[in-house]
């Protein structure tokens, strides 16, 4: 529902490149290692300017920031290093917007560089030895677990005991392409069918332990049409969707009189 001809939005997406220095099996990037192309400052400005004018922020029960968050994507955003990093993240704290970003966490050097001009970093991490490694940047650094086929319970106790101390703590739980869970530990799932879930557009959300949880809805999650999530491509483009770079005006429409 539009309110004063704006759009509601839980948080928008900037892809600043689709290059990256990994490969993980459950990315969701489809153009990753496309191209070397990365988003333009010119091109990020017209995007913010677009979101002041069209969008205003829709608070969930589990996210009660008055502001929108820009969230920094690739790819792997460290690619582009700390100076064009901090450049982007200067100009979206000019819009009145907050920055997060979310890393592989294999650049530390340009993760710890930037830290001090960004809201928030998303750090996936799969051991203690990593989470440890952060600890000291515990208020500006969000870790994030991948609940993938390798997790087990177990794992996610140690991670949820071992993070308590950090400003927020996640697991994704990642899926393929028919949107099947990959994780196959049983005591696992049989605590996130226990859950009490929250939705968010096509996913739900919860919490164990303090850490926030984002799951799928069979039939319902996809990656193709997500209206609260607009995202800017390296090549300028904006779309609502993972699969296409393509312009899509769904932020331009008015509300019909």
């Amino acid at each position: 529902m539009k309110t004063n001809n704006k759009i509601p939005i839980s948080h928008a997406d900037i892809v600043v490149t689709h290059a990256c220095n990994k490969k993980c099996e459950f990315c969701i990037d489809k153009f990753r290692n496309s191209s070397s192309q990365i988003v333009s400052i010119q091109d990020i400005k017209c995007f913010l300017e677009l979101l002041k004018e069209k969008t205003y922020k829709y608070n969930f029960e589990f996210d009660l920031n008055p502001k929108i968050e820009i969230l920094l994507l690739g790819g792997e955003p460290t690619v582009l290093g700390a100076t064009y990093l901090i450049e982007i993240a200067n100009l979206i704290h000019a819009y009145g917007f907050e920055i997060c970003m979310s890393t592989n966490g294999i650049r530390k050097d340009v993760i710890k560089t930037i830290l001090p001009y960004f809201d928030l970093v998303q750090i996936t991490v799969s051991n203690l030895k990593q989470i440890n490694y952060w600890l000291p940047w515990k208020d500006k650094v969000n870790l994030k677990l991948a609940c993938d086929e390798k997790l087990t319970l177990e794992d996610f106790e140690n991670f949820a005991e071992n993070t308590s101390d950090f400003a927020r703590r996640s697991l994704t739980i990642y899926f393929k392409p028919d949107f099947e869970e990959l994780c196959r530990d049983e005591n696992m799932l049989n605590l996130l069918d226990s859950l009490n879930w929250k939705r968010c557009g096509s996913y739900l959300y919860s919490y164990i332990k303090g850490v926030r949880v984002k799951r799928c809805i069979k039939g319902v999650t996809n990656i193709i049409d997500e209206p609260l999530i607009p995202k800017l491509y390296p090549n300028g483009n904006y779309n609502k969707t993972w699969l296409h770079e393509d312009l899509d005006d769904y932020l331009m429409y008015e509300e019909s009189v």
